[in-house]
């Protein structure tokens, strides 16, 4: 997402931020490039495979997405290498101009859109800790209502509660607001929502046969690491201390 540090009052739709960073100063410090738009690694399409597929289960295709800060469309050039339709929104209107130079459907803020459009999958990665405190219920609520019957709106932040996140929450200056899962259940029992899944990791058995034998491993020494740790400092039971935190959530 483009940076937003100087907020304006709340208007109609979302990502009402004024852009007192540079775009294309952000856009070279995020490392994005013109070219780049749009493409997805195999390590990127294995990644979004797994959460989206989580995410939906077996939803009869094509899917209806819409991604709210899509940056360099990385997640948009997946969805639609699928077969499957995405709008995106994105704050910074450069970027917007290459999704339309992309052939994308895309727009500066989510108030354009049709209000009677409805989503399979509403996706936000790397985009709520950009958004003030006081503008996060509003802008989870729309979100909800702009999903179908049964929809999912997935969502990726820095891991407020992992002292491993700090390095993405405050290597950024325009993040403005550091969530973790208490804060993300706070908002489903204040909302009437539900959290259907959490987690980012990867499991062994989403990767390549070649990579399974060493990510098991891995995977292990990892639960046995964060178990002592939760251990030694009285860490709540099933704290994720991964970098980034994941969450699929749906209507209660």
């Amino acid at each position: 997402m483009a940076p937003a540090l100087s907020r304006t009052q709340p208007r109609q739709g979302m990502l009402c931020f004024e852009l007192s960073v540079m775009p294309d100063a952000y856009a070279e410090w995020k490392g994005w490039s013109r070219g780049d738009f749009g493409r997805h690694s195999r390590n990127d399409a294995r990644y979004y495979a797994w959460h989206v597929q989580r995410a939906l289960g077996a939803r009869a295709v094509p899917w209806q997405v819409l991604e709210i800060g899509f940056g360099n469309g990385s997640f948009m050039g997946w969805v639609r290498a699928g077969g499957h339709r995405i709008v995106g929104v994105e704050a910074n209107v450069r970027l917007v101009d290459l999704a339309l130079q992309a052939g994308f459907e895309a727009m500066a803020d989510v108030a354009q859109l049709d209000a009677a459009r409805r989503f399979d999958l509403v996706a936000a990665f790397d985009v709520l800790e950009h958004v003030p405190a006081a503008q996060f219920e509003p802008l989870i609520a729309r979100l909800i209502g702009l999903l179908a019957d049964d929809g999912r709106v997935l969502l990726r932040f820095p891991n407020g509660e992992s002292p491993f996140g700090l390095p993405m929450q405050h290597g950024d200056l325009t993040h403005t607001h550091a969530l973790g899962l208490s804060k993300v259940r706070q908002l489903c029992s204040s909302c009437g929502l539900r959290l259907e899944h959490s987690g980012e990791a990867l499991p062994w058995r989403a990767l390549p046969p070649s990579r399974r034998p060493g990510a098991w491993l891995a995977q292990m020494a990892r639960c046995a690491f964060e178990w002592r740790l939760r251990k030694m400092y009285s860490l709540p039971r099933g704290l994720d201390l991964w970098p980034n935190q994941l969450v699929v959530l749906s209507r209660a």
